[in-house]
């Protein structure tokens, strides 16, 4: 047993002794590692150099990159700036993003503009808008566009109160949000119910196409900052017979005063109110310890709302900005009228052309606070709010655009600021 350690122990010390120290001094900190592969990295370079053509220039040279011309071989890492005229690897663009939103919207412009112009509306004509509404909610879905999701919102509300018109010819909402249609039952509704939800500038059909107008507009606003100017690649929606109500988006109105610093201040204000009316921490419905309601603050928020309400809905209704008057505010004032009956039990009433409402302070008064509760601690506040705060949102964000729509269509970045320009 002594004479086998005894032998491996001289082994040991045998190659210990044979190796030059400075050789061991390279293999412990890593040089001599290095030195073999930058002896291998080198033979098999050039051996890749021999193989090569002596007149083409090595891409390893190359320090910089042309983005005028397709890249075959890009580098791998985050691309801080696009070309827009080639694309990259397959990949999109940014801004890309928002030509399929601007094409989307304009295709359901389109598909409910030609079916309002139209005779009898096909199953083919409703199969076809169903498609391209479907494909506007997948494109909007990832937009990252505060203004184009409160648009799409709008639209996706206004469809769902619309649920049960809808499903009496077929059609049916999902729990994605998109739809989907039934031919037999589509083909044994009669025409008359499809053309009360396609036919007539209030109809369901109108008013999904003018915020798709909406749409369409701000997701073109968008792609221009990142350099995309071109994005007429879609069917139809800027002939004249797209419809009147898509160029309305940016014609200039007759009204000439008012601003948007105006609408923002009406629409915050009422925003703020309709909290106060709904249910929440800031509730204004927040009983003694009798259990009884502060009536006079109650009746005053209400009347209060009533002018703010009215205040919004025409300082708005005269702005030549897409997402306020034909998202924001079609959205408000669609939830007023679907609770119109619950508004005439405490008073108050709609001016059906103006959309603009009235208050009866003595039925109020009759009709209690729990009343009051019901409607507006019970979904309408919450509504108007959120509505409200879209409009205030809107406002602002065109004003520190700094800029105006032309009645082009086109935004003027060197217009004066959007405090100081008309209407």
């Amino acid at each position: 047993m002594f004479n086998l350690f005894n032998s491996v122990g001289n082994n040991q010390n045998n190659f210990f002794s044979s190796m030059n120290f400075a050789d061991y001094a390279s293999i412990r900190n890593g040089s001599y590692n290095k030195l073999v592969k930058a002896y291998y990295a080198k033979t098999d370079s050039g051996s890749s150099s021999n193989s090569a053509s002596t007149g083409t220039n090595r891409t390893s040279d190359k320090k910089y990159w042309d983005y005028n011309e397709k890249i075959k071989n890009p580098p791998k890492k985050d691309y801080h700036y696009w070309n827009y005229n080639e694309k990259i690897k397959g990949e999109k663009a940014p801004g890309e993003k928002f030509v399929d939103i601007k094409n989307a919207a304009s295709n359901v412009k389109s598909a409910t503009s030609s079916m309002e112009k139209s005779g009898e509306i096909s199953y083919d004509a409703v199969s076809s808008y169903v498609s391209r509404y479907n494909d506007l909610v997948n494109a909007t879905k990832n937009s990252g566009s505060v203004v184009i999701n409160s648009s799409m919102r709008s639209i996706s509300d206004y469809t769902k109160s619309n649920a049960d018109a809808l499903a009496e010819i077929g059609i049916t909402i999902d729990d994605k949000g998109t739809l989907k249609i039934n031919k037999e039952t589509f083909q044994a509704a009669s025409s008359d119910s499809v053309d009360a939800l396609f036919k007539g500038t209030n109809s369901y059909g109108a008013k999904v196409g003018s915020r798709a107008a909406a749409i369409q507009s701000n997701a073109k606003y968008e792609a221009s900052k990142y350099g995309i100017t071109d994005t007429s690649s879609t069917s139809g929606t800027t002939s004249s017979s797209s419809s009147s109500s898509s160029s309305s988006v940016t014609e200039k109105p007759a009204a000439t005063s008012g601003q948007l610093s105006v609408v923002r201040s009406n629409a915050s204000s009422l925003a703020e109110t309709a909290g106060k009316l709904s249910s929440g921490t800031n509730s204004i419905f927040k009983t003694d310890d009798e259990g009884n309601y502060d009536t006079d603050a109650i009746y005053n928020a209400v009347s209060d709302f009533v002018k703010q309400y009215n205040a919004t809905v025409e300082s708005a209704g005269k702005s030549n900005v897409a997402a306020i008057k034909y998202a924001a505010l079609a959205s408000m004032t669609d939830s007023t009228k679907a609770n119109s009956s619950k508004l005439a039990e405490i008073g108050i009433k709609i001016d059906s052309s103006k959309k603009t409402l009235t208050l009866d302070k003595e039925q109020l008064k009759a009709a209690g606070p729990e009343k009051v509760k019901d409607l507006f601690a019970g979904g309408y506040g919450n509504k108007i709010n959120d509505r409200a705060s879209a409009i205030s949102y809107h406002a602002n964000y065109e004003i520190n655009k700094g800029g105006m729509y032309s009645s082009t269509g086109s935004y003027n970045y060197n217009s004066k600021s959007a405090f100081d320009a008309a209407w």
